[in-house]
């Protein structure tokens, strides 16, 4: 069995270009082993199946999650990680070039480089063009995940929402803010994140079609959070906390959402 972790990407200002892994995880299993017997095989149209098959992977495969679908948490790109995996290692290729390889196939399917990396390989990542790097870095704060229970955020849909064009003001904020952004989470510096995950990009356009996520934004940022951010394309909201703030914050956010506290995952897609 393969299990892949999900991911928050764009830590704000960072559209399209970063994203951590979270803990929490999809599975995946040949029928044939890992005690899978009786469970039902995956739809041959599955994301994890074609996933499996496009890393040559043969036989029937199941799939199970607690990551929740839909929400801004880089679903997809887990599912498609645990397939990848799962046929690669079954086909003796040893857990390090799995997850490379698995990358390049699950970045093909997912085009998005910034949930791919994460699911794979686990940690903190930024994409820039056809390059991966993680980070040697940890979230500075205890992870808050506010996940709307009926909501789901289609991801083309949400960036239809958005201008294609971007105003050169808006562009250098970002980028302030961004860089901003990385001194804090390698410094482990808390104070920063505030200003440090601020968006023009983004969040706004997406916020302003879905009130009940701008408002779990606000709220965690009213009670003392270091920081929040809109995970994905939503309606997810993630927020760090220090450990003492995490049960106020937690209880002044919008009660129609479901709140996780998952680890930063590091290991991405693994054998368990």
């Amino acid at each position: 069995m393969v299990t892949a972790p999900g991911s928050s990407a764009n830590l704000g200002p960072g559209f399209d270009v970063i994203g951590a892994a979270i803990g929490c995880y999809v599975r995946a299993a040949n029928l044939a082993f890992d005690g899978a017997e009786g469970q039902a095989p995956c739809s041959n149209d599955h994301i994890a199946r074609v996933a499996y098959e496009m890393a040559g992977g043969t036989g029937q495969i199941w799939f199970d999650f607690d990551l929740p679908p839909g929400r801004g948490l880089g679903f997809s790109a887990a599912a498609r990680a645990a397939g990848a995996v799962l046929a690669l290692l079954e086909r003796g290729i040893g857990i390090d070039e799995a997850q490379e390889l698995g990358y390049r196939i699950v970045t093909e399917l997912e085009g998005h480089g910034d949930n791919a990396a994460p699911a794979v390989f686990g940690g903190l990542h930024v994409i820039a063009g056809g390059k991966n790097h993680r980070l040697a870095a940890s979230l500075p704060g205890q992870l808050l995940l506010w996940v709307p229970e009926l909501n789901t955020t289609p991801t083309d849909e949400s960036r239809a929402q958005m201008p294609s064009m971007v105003d050169r003001t808006d562009a250098v904020f970002n980028l302030g803010r961004f860089g901003l952004l990385i001194a804090a989470l390698y410094e482990n510096d808390p104070s920063l994140l505030r200003l440090a995950t601020q968006d023009r990009l983004h969040q706004p356009d997406r916020l302003a079609a879905a009130p009940e996520t701008k408002q779990a934004v606000e709220a965690a940022l009213d009670a003392g959070a270091h920081a929040a951010w809109l995970s994905g394309s939503g309606p997810t909201v993630a927020i760090l906390v220090s450990p003492e703030q995490a049960d106020l914050v937690a209880k002044e956010l919008p009660s129609t959402g479901q709140i996780l506290t998952p680890e930063l995952d590091t290991t991405g897609a693994v054998e368990i």
